[in-house]
């Protein structure tokens, strides 16, 4: 039997660490981050068949390592992720053009870059996810940054789709508030709250199983395969809810 191959890029922590943990069960998995302790961490909690590299994604040169990294183990592809991200907040904190750029390559164009470079190596049957998060639909102050590069992967996502239309399945995931904190390096002592669950309509915050169920679903070809070019939000409900002062509990602090 044929093992498929999964690359993942910002896999060493977070959602990313758990979606190489799950999948590398079964699949042959490559994973690109830049965080060399955090990938050394990962090592000791999946398979063998786990390829790390360590580089920057918003370096080409390194890309085009991770490309010939990839493609001199596995001449195909079933199912690419791009997970990677970075923040460099907004203006209340000075951002610059260059942050946003600095963002924007790491977030944006260095899934569009690994796309392009294994476009060739693609299945009939393969499929690509780009995290997206519910931000790119809803803002907080000093967050531009980020946001700018979660709504600009929706418009990617749905390109791509059409580009590789009968070739490749591309769609996107938008998390909402998902708790990393046992998947991160160092572990983070996070504590939630009674009211961080209750204020989600699932009464509960999110965990990576839930963006890991996702993802499945989508990378199957018999469960999702009439499924490209969309937006698969998973927040527990929370950006549905009509939120006004007074109104159902929520009160409005200046």
């Amino acid at each position: 039997m044929c093992v498929k191959s999964i690359v993942i890029t910002g896999g060493a922590r977070g959602i990313g660490h758990a979606l190489v943990q799950h999948f590398s069960k079964n699949w042959q998995v490559f994973v690109m981050d830049i965080d060399e302790k955090a990938l050394a961490d990962l090592r000791q909690n999946v398979e063998e068949n786990v390829h790390l590299f360590t580089g920057d994604l918003a370096n080409e040169e390194d890309l085009t390592q991770f490309v010939d990294f990839v493609l001199t183990q596995s001449e195909k592809i079933d199912a690419f992720i791009h997970d990677a991200a970075i923040d460099r907040k907004g203006l209340l904190s000075g951002a610059s053009a260059n942050d946003l750029l600095e963002v924007l390559k790491v977030n944006v164009v260095a899934g569009y870059a690994l796309m392009a470079a294994f476009q060739n190596h693609f299945t009939q049957d393969s499929a690509a996810i780009f995290l997206s998060s519910t931000r790119n639909h809803q803002s907080m102050p000093d967050n531009e940054t980020y946001v700018t590069s979660k709504g600009a992967i929706l418009s990617m996502v749905h390109a791509l789709a059409n580009s590789l239309a009968g070739k490749v399945r591309v769609n996107a995931i938008s998390p909402g508030w998902i708790e990393t904190r046992d998947w991160q390096v160092p572990k983070e002592a996070v504590v939630l709250s009674r009211e961080d669950h209750a204020q989600q309509l699932v009464r509960r915050v999110g965990v990576p199983a839930d963006i890991v169920a996702m993802a499945e679903f989508l990378l199957d070809t018999q469960k999702a395969g009439f499924i490209t070019g969309q937006e698969m939000i998973v927040d527990g409900g929370m950006s549905k809810q009509m939120i006004y002062h007074e109104e159902f509990g929520w009160t409005y602090h200046e």
